[in-house]
């Protein structure tokens, strides 16, 4: 029968050591062996250089380092203002198709009082300024940013 090596039990555990994950009898144990056995010593320093560069190391992710090739990609800009002025385009028609029909029911409908007709356009009306406002507010503020040509 052969006898266990010490030095394989330890150097099953030296990572859980190094992270404070054992019980205070099996830390005192390593810690008794890595001072006798320079194998087991050396093993350790390693591990911990290797922790520290890997704490030191600087992640850069792909999007980062390809960020100025990704917003600066003609095809793709020209495809998102094609895509921007077709939807903007769409939802004209589909407004003013609304506004139209809105306007007619409200004109030609003598069921309903000309109050609530009337309260009833103001809403829309008032509701499709705000949009608006909102809109130039935004398309102001994007293009007077300073930030804007910021690469991060």
């Amino acid at each position: 029968m052969n006898k266990p090596n010490p030095c394989e039990a330890v150097e099953e555990k030296l990572s859980a050591y190094l992270d404070d994950e054992l019980t205070q009898q099996e830390q005192q144990r390593i810690y008794l062996h890595i001072q006798q056995c320079p194998e087991c010593s050396a093993l350790l320093q390693e591990l911990e250089s290797m922790r520290t560069d890997v704490k030191d190391a600087l992640l850069t992710s792909v999007d980062a380092r390809d960020l100025p090739t990704i917003l600066n990609d003609q095809p793709a800009r020209w495809l998102s203002w094609i895509g921007w002025s077709l939807f903007a385009l769409g939802f004209l028609l589909v407004g003013g198709f609304f506004v139209w029909e809105l306007s007619r029911e409200l004109l030609t409908d003598t069921g309903t009082p000309w109050w609530l007709r009337l309260g009833v356009a103001g809403l829309y009306l008032g509701l499709a300024v705000l949009f608006l406002s909102v809109l130039r507010q935004r398309i102001v503020a994007r293009k007077t940013d300073k930030y804007k040509k910021v690469n991060l």
